[in-house]
């Protein structure tokens, strides 16, 4: 009688195993959807789509389908940290993967070194170079220097013009009107960065404009 009732729990174990392995593995992110980057990030969407569809037809990750939850964050770094916190908290999401582009990424960094997840982003420009956070992983190869590296080759290429260009022009990314901060990260990090510093390595003149370029 025993022995039967042992064999019953652990057929029970077994079966309970095998419906928790069959449940889904949820990746949770925000997307912009709608706003200053809904192209792209409707683009970024599709090919996650695609990629999912793919893989469950195949089986799933370890055997279990793969399902997403996402939200609009509409280009709106403010959104972000509450998207984020309810993906973690109340959907109980098993991985996390970024929104699209460095302004949408920074605002999850602190929730997700909090629940200290893995964090693979999409399109971020030096998103880490503040936070060194060991498990974020970035699929752009932006090289080593990301700050810089990324419009290095633009800039080298006027340096080999003749007559070589005296001066240096790029738009300083306009500041919020509450918190004085860059509104965009990608200007200050990318264009502006490196055009200050090819500034100062050849003498040339530097001119910095909110309204772009001057004529």
């Amino acid at each position: 009688m025993k022995s039967i009732r042992l064999c019953i729990a652990l057929a029970a174990a077994a079966f309970a195993g095998l419906a928790g392995a069959a449940e889904p593995i949820k990746i949770g992110f925000s997307m912009a959807l709608t706003g200053a980057l809904a192209g792209a990030g409707k683009g970024a969407l599709i090919a996650m789509e695609i990629w999912r569809d793919d893989i469950n037809k195949k089986g799933g990750l370890l055997g279990r389908q793969v399902e997403f939850v996402y939200y609009d964050d509409a280009t709106q770094p403010a959104k972000v940290p509450p998207i984020y916190t309810k993906l973690l908290n109340v959907d109980k999401v098993d991985l996390v993967v970024s929104s699209y582009g460095t302004n949408e990424i920074v605002p999850a960094m602190p929730i997700v070194m909090r629940s200290k997840m893995v964090f693979p982003s999409l399109f971020g420009l030096a998103a880490n170079e503040e936070f060194k956070y060991d498990r974020y992983f970035q699929i752009m190869p932006a090289g080593p220097h990301p700050k810089t590296d990324w419009s290095r080759g633009f800039f080298e290429l006027a340096a080999q013009q003749k007559p070589k260009p005296q001066t240096v022009a790029a738009r300083r990314p306009r500041r919020s009107a509450r918190t004085r901060r860059p509104r965009r990260r990608w200007p200050r990090s990318a264009a502006w960065a490196f055009a200050a510093r090819r500034a100062r390595r050849s003498r040339a003149t530097s001119r910095f404009s909110d309204a772009g370029p001057p004529a």
